[in-house]
């Protein structure tokens, strides 16, 4: 009887060091925890799901192509895509240094209630226009970064465009699903050329 059980112990301890590793005793792929982990991933392109990118072109989505769009460039694989995406966005992150609070001569002008005015103005234009021109200030930056890489820039409707996009105004997206969307992006910057017209910068 105990002998039984030392062989199954033993069986038990022998079989997890293999069941942690694989790929020629390689530790296997562990899901990022944190947002390090997250800045760090290195999915394989079969793992990231296609998005889709087929859409009825209209005038409203055309109006819209300076928003919206995907980039592409052919004979680029899907690792040099998602690294090429992430350096662009690393540049794009916390453009926007617009200040929309009063400075010192207005403070002067009209004191302690000019000031607590000023404050509560600045604040909700901050929210208003402060959010817009970050999102805007990103796109702009994200499109000659990846132009000056080569990457050519295609048109999408919001519709799709919103399920693997993401903007970015007074506050920050989450690193995992910023890092999942990137990938996303790598996998269609990385697929066929589109049929498509290119929008240049």
């Amino acid at each position: 009887m105990r002998w039984g059980w030392a062989v199954a112990v033993a069986a038990f301890v022998a079989a997890v060091p293999i069941a942690a590793q694989d790929d020629g005793g390689k530790p296997s792929s562990i899901a990022p925890v944190n947002d390090a982990e997250w800045r760090n991933w290195a999915p394989a392109s079969a793992e990231i799901e296609m998005p889709e990118l087929a859409f009825e072109e209209s005038a409203e989505t055309i109006k819209n192509y300076q928003k919206y769009y995907y980039f592409n460039r052919p004979g680029t694989s899907f690792e040099e895509a998602l690294s090429d995406l992430r350096q662009c966005d690393g540049f794009s992150r916390g453009l926007y240094g617009g200040d929309y609070y009063p400075n010192a001569s207005m403070t002067a002008m009209y004191g302690l209630g000019g000031v607590i005015g000023g404050a509560i103005g600045g604040a909700i234009a901050n929210a208003i226009y402060g959010s817009a021109e970050e999102r805007r200030k990103r796109r702009v930056n994200m499109r000659r970064c990846m132009f000056f890489k080569g990457y050519e820039r295609y048109g999408l409707s919001k519709e799709l465009w919103v399920k693997f996009n993401f903007e970015e105004g007074n506050s920050d997206v989450p690193e995992k699903e910023r890092q999942q969307m990137l990938a996303q992006q790598a996998k269609v910057a990385a697929g066929s050329k589109p049929q498509a017209e290119g929008l240049g910068l």
